[in-house]
């Protein structure tokens, strides 16, 4: 049997990375920061995943001390570790460079067969954003590290457009830009299918979006479609979105990376070969189902 270290198993992505190498038949060794978010739904619908790791590593990846042995027995490291909230405690380069680094130093040491890294699909052309900057640096350690790798570029999660769901919800949505620009976005179970079938491809980078192309003002309008409410939308030139959030660069500059961040995606086209069974709109009625438990 197989051995896998999946980093960043209770996030978003590593709950499905978790749930798909158990279902083919690999052993898993969770590594995370706080074991008891394994055993709940997330905020996103990934699955909880606690019962069935067979076993759980506890540390930080910005102190590496805490990593010893993490990769011991471990034929497969899979990391999708990474800053998705702004944190006063630790930047992108903290987590998602140097953390990614620490882990594949260890994975080194104890003679990996493979390491698989979660980026950003066209992450090359959009390193000014320094969230994006620290994974493609990562990427060239890889890359000069010797060890066999594949590096997964997802266009945008579903998680991602969660954000979208949720302000459709409170009533009103705000767009950068025209809301004409276009991206195919991918559920993360059909994201980590790509993961594990990569353990076994000849490949180093793989690129790929969901089944759907949308503009942004057709996923809005979705959001409020299913809610059942009459769309509101308030859609910000970038130009002017960039210049209403540079004071943030000097108060607080993890927030005016993720708005940044923000803008390059609304402004771009993000097209990734398809992959995947997952729908938008189901996944937007899944979130619906679960907002009206809670006001009930």
């Amino acid at each position: 049997m197989r051995r896998v270290l999946v980093a960043g198993a209770s996030g978003y992505l590593g709950k499905y990375v978790v749930a798909e190498f158990k279902r083919r038949g690999y052993w898993v060794r969770a590594f995370v920061r706080n074991p008891e978010k394994l055993n709940h739904v997330g905020p996103y619908l990934e699955p909880a995943v606690g019962n069935i790791v067979d076993e759980t590593f506890v540390g930080d990846v910005t102190k590496p001390k805490t990593l010893r042995g993490i990769c011991r027995d471990i034929d497969i490291v899979f990391s999708s570790v990474g800053i998705t909230k702004p944190s006063e405690k630790a930047g992108f380069m903290d987590v998602d460079y140097r953390g990614n680094k620490y882990l594949l130093e260890e994975a080194l040491k104890e003679g990996v067969e493979k390491f698989i890294f979660v980026s950003v699909f066209d992450g090359p052309k959009h390193t000014y954003i320094e969230v994006i900057k620290a994974r493609e640096l990562f990427v060239e350690e890889l890359r000069r590290s010797g060890i066999p790798y594949t590096v997964i570029r997802p266009t945008g999660f579903f998680s991602d457009m969660a954000g979208i769901f949720n302000m459709a919800a409170k009533g009103r949505v705000y767009i950068f830009g025209s809301g004409e620009n276009k991206m195919n976005p991918i559920h993360g179970a059909d994201v980590a299918k790509m993961c594990v079938d990569a353990v076994d491809m000849n490949k180093e980078e793989i690129s790929l979006g969901g089944p759907e192309i949308f503009t942004y003002t057709e996923i809005t309008e979705m959001a409020f479609e299913v809610l059942g409410k009459k769309p509101k939308i308030t859609r910000i030139p970038a130009w002017l979105a960039k210049t209403l959030i540079l004071p943030l660069r000097f108060i607080k500059k993890k927030y005016y990376v993720m708005m940044r961040f923000a803008i390059a995606a609304m402004t771009n086209d993000f097209i990734a070969p398809p992959f995947g069974t997952h729908r938008l709109k189901d996944y937007y009625i899944e979130l619906k189902k679960r907002l009206e438990k809670k006001i009930k």
